[in-house]
């Protein structure tokens, strides 16, 4: 009797696994689970542009199908409407534990580097790369990536057709992580520290 010890390997790529599937649905969960610096609600123009073939209004049409499937699988989380977009949160009933994670996330070690990057920021902005680079900074786009991923510094770029060049900006993140209520409470960068 022959035995055929190496399995069927094409039959197996043939089954689609649903659960993997890239559809507009996943890829909205997706967007929706990353988010926008700052809790921002994603708007569905902008969902939209990210997306082949679908329309503002199909991206809130997947919102919802979205939002009941997370209810009726008693998630969580949920999405809903804030403003003019839709954001992923946690339901009510499990924000409390949201809030214990949160504070330990916000437990925040900074460099050198990158405490006299956002000091330079903070001082100046609107900012460009360049122009932090020109006040001595040496401004390696690692650590700046790194800023805004930790939701400290926010890159705006120029609306389009707009001349000008990405600036750079502090965020609530950043009042919050150093208890400032807003960028008034700065020291003055002339005063020697007390």
């Amino acid at each position: 009797m022959a035995v055929d010890a190496s399995p069927d390997l094409d039959a197996a790529e043939t089954v689609e696994d649903e659960a993997a599937a890239v559809t507009p649905l996943s890829i909205l969960e997706a967007l929706l689970f990353v988010g926008l610096p700052g809790g921002r609600p994603l708007g569905s123009r902008v969902a939209a542009g990210l997306m082949r073939g679908v329309t503002p209004a199909e991206v809130d049409d997947l919102a919802r199908e979205l939002a009941g499937r997370f209810r009726a699988n008693n998630c969580p989380y949920e999405v809903v409407t804030r403003e003019d977009g839709w954001v992923m949160r946690l339901r009510d009933d499990f924000a409390r534990l949201g809030n214990v994670l949160e504070s330990r996330a916000r437990m925040v070690r900074l460099d050198d580097e990158s405490l006299e990057m956002l000091a330079l920021v903070a001082w100046h902005q609107p900012v460009p790369r360049d122009r932090l680079v020109e006040l001595g900074c040496d401004a390696r786009p690692a650590t700046l990536r790194q800023l805004v991923r930790r939701g400290l510094l926010e890159l705006r770029r120029p609306a389009e057709g707009a001349a000008g060049e990405p600036t750079y900006h502090t965020t609530s993140r950043f009042l919050e992580v150093f208890g400032l209520t807003s960028l008034d409470d700065l020291p003055d960068p002339a005063e020697p520290p007390a």
